[in-house]
C-alpha cells in the first residue's frame, strides 16, 4: 500500500482496494494468509470483506472457509473496457448512418437515470439538435432511453426504477406503468421512438446495440426536427437506424437478435397521418 501522507486519500478506501487487488493473485484466501500477505489485522480485514461480500464482489467457498472474489469485478472491467472501446468501433457505423439518412446520429450509454451522449455524427442541415457530446437527457423520456431500458436485466430496470422515483418526484405510478408499455413495445419492435415527449419539436428514432454477451451495451439514434420528417424519410429511419445497430452489434459479436416492425404503420405515427 502507499504510503506518502496525502490529505485527500481515504485510507479505509486504500486498504480496501488493496485487499481486492491481493485477493486478485489467487483464486481464493484463508483469511489468516490474506491477514499476513495484506499485513492487516483479522478484525479489520473481516469487515473488509464482509462489505465486498454484502456488496457481491466477494464470497466465501464454504461456510466459514476461504474467500474468493466473485466476476462482478470482471464484469465491471469489462463495461469500461467496452465503453472505451465503442466509440472507435462504432464510429465509422454511426459516419455511413449520417450520410445515409443525412440526420445526426449519436451514440448514448445509460448514467444513472440519464442517457449521455458519448459521440456524435452532425448532419449537415441548418436546422438540427443543438447538442453536444457529454449532453445528457432524461432516460424514461427519450428514444434512447427507451432502447436501452428494454434490454436491461429485470433486477438492473427495477434497481432503476426505484432511483428514478427517488430522484423525480413528478415520476408517479402512472408515468411507471406508462414507461413499462413503451418497454414492452420496445422489446417487440426493437426500436425505441420519441414522440416530442423530450423536447417540443423533435421526434426521434434509437436502437439497441448489444454486446457478445447480449447485454445492452449502447444506443444508435437520430433526432429529427418534425418539421423536415415525411413519410420518406421515417422510413428510412426506421431502416436504417436498427440496420446500423446491427452492423454495431456484430462488431462486438453479439448473439443474432430477431424483431417484428411494421415500417409503414410506425413511419405514420411519426409523421402524424
Amino acid at each position: 500500500m502507499a504510503t506518502d501522507d496525502k490529505y485527500y486519500m481515504v485510507r479505509s478506501l486504500e486498504k480496501a482496494l488493496f485487499v481486492a487487488e491481493t485477493m486478485a493473485t489467487k483464486s481464493k484466501w484463508e483469511l489468516k494468509d490474506l491477514s499476513a500477505v495484506c499485513s492487516m489485522p483479522k478484525g479489520t480485514l473481516q469487515r473488509i470483506l464482509r462489505t465486498y461480500e454484502d456488496l457481491g464482489y466477494v464470497r466465501q467457498v464454504e461456510r466459514g472457509g476461504a474467500y474468493a472474489l466473485t466476476l462482478k469485478f470482471y464484469k465491471l472491467g469489462k463495461q469500461i473496457t467496452s465503453r472505451n472501446d465503442i466509440v472507435s468501433m462504432v464510429r465509422p457505423v454511426m459516419l455511413h448512418l449520417r450520410d445515409r439518412v443525412n440526420e445526426t446520429v449519436n451514440l448514448s450509454v445509460l448514467s444513472g437515470v440519464d442517457m449521455v451522449v458519448i459521440h456524435q455524427k452532425t448532419s449537415y442541415h441548418a436546422l438540427q439538435m443543438d447538442s453536444i457530446v457529454g449532453t445528457s437527457f432524461p432516460a424514461y423520456l427519450s428514444a434512447s432511453g427507451k432502447a436501452f431500458l428494454a434490454f436491461l436485466p429485470e433486477e438492473d430496470l427495477r434497481s432503476f426504477i426505484k432511483e428514478l422515483r427517488r430522484t423525480d418526484a413528478g415520476v408517479d405510478s402512472d408515468k411507471i406503468n406508462w414507461l413499462y408499455r413503451e418497454l414492452e413495445v420496445a422489446r417487440v419492435r426493437g426500436i425505441g421512438l420519441d414522440f416530442e415527449e423530450l423536447f417540443k419539436g423533435i421526434r426521434c428514432v434509437a436502437a439497441p446495440v448489444f454486446d457478445d454477451s447480449g447485454r445492452i451495451l449502447a444506443t444508435i439514434s437520430c433526432s429529427v426536427p418534425t418539421v423536415r420528417l415525411d413519410r420518406g424519410l421515417s422510413r428510412k429511419l426506421l431502416e436504417d437506424i436498427p440496420a446500423a445497430a446491427v452492423e454495431a452489434s456484430r462488431l462486438f459479436e453479439a448473439p443474432a437478435r430477431t424483431f417484428t416492425l411494421d415500417i409503414d404503420d410506425i413511419a405514420g405515427q411519426l409523421v402524424g397521418s
